[in-house]
């Protein structure tokens, strides 16, 4: 389903003001999916992310973000556990272009806070980019958390982790070289996915047909590019980027 342009506009521009943003879209079911969408700063859990320089805002097309989104696979620690999909067709098609409008007006200092809520839960996690990889990094699938604490043994346990596919790999701290599974690196132009095991696989390849329709316009993109560019070399503050940004999307709808 394809969210209403005037809903669009409100949406990006209250990323810009810097102010949470509800993005609905109707799921498959009767039920819908509710989309919270935040910047925030990358230093508010004191994370790895404060020494990486961040690559915002980010390059992508709408179609590549639905092969990103398709191509996220998680699995359950515990036995019986199948790999499964993080997101379902439904979910891409809700999120896929509320996260274009985002990762086209993420400031560099801040990264991207999503939050899904669906029938199977809360999915929640941050979303940024450095050099040329797209970073996803998941405390919530579904409703079940990345760390959860062993009531008869008394100690966290992790209950599920990410599963990486061509084109990705798990993040490695550079203190002590741990491997955090619930965070995923994808290179940026990254591999077709080729999830045979999707549901409505057809679905999926459709929406990408139709999402790569949907870029933005070359003039318009030139623009964000030279603004990026003044804001880099602290030639303008970073509210007159935002208003700036503000007034290069109102250009879109």
């Amino acid at each position: 389903m394809v969210l209403n342009a005037k809903l669009l506009k409100v949406v990006v521009i209250f990323i810009f003001l810097g102010f949470t943003v509800f993005g609905i879209a109707e799921g498959a079911g009767p039920k819908k999916n509710k989309v919270k969408i935040t910047f925030r700063s990358p230093s508010h859990d004191n994370s790895n992310i404060n020494y990486l320089k961040l690559n915002h805002p980010i390059k992508i097309s709408q179609a590549e973000i639905v092969n990103h989104l398709v191509s996220l696979r998680y699995k359950g620690t515990f036995i019986g556990n199948k790999e499964e999909s993080v997101f379902s067709v439904a979910e891409v098609q809700t999120l896929a272009p509320i996260l274009f409008k985002a990762f086209a007006g993420v400031v560099p200092k801040k990264i991207i806070r999503i939050q899904l809520k669906s029938v199977g839960g809360t999915t929640s996690g941050d979303i940024f980019s450095f050099k040329k990889y797209l970073n996803w990094r998941f405390d919530s699938i579904r409703g079940e958390t990345f760390l959860q604490k062993n009531n008869v043994r008394g100690w966290n346990i992790f209950s599920w982790e990410m599963m990486p596919k061509k084109g990705q790999l798990y993040f490695k701290s550079d203190g002590d070289k741990r491997i955090q599974k619930n965070w995923i690196i994808s290179k940026l132009k990254l591999p077709i996915s080729g999830q045979k095991n999707m549901d409505n696989r057809g679905s999926v390849d459709a929406l990408q047909k139709k999402s790569s329709k949907n870029n933005i316009n070359p003039k318009l993109e030139e623009k964000l590019e030279h603004l990026k560019y003044l804001f880099d070399k602290q030639l303008i503050n970073e509210e007159e980027y935002k208003n700036q940004q503000k007034k290069i999307f109102d250009e879109l709808f």
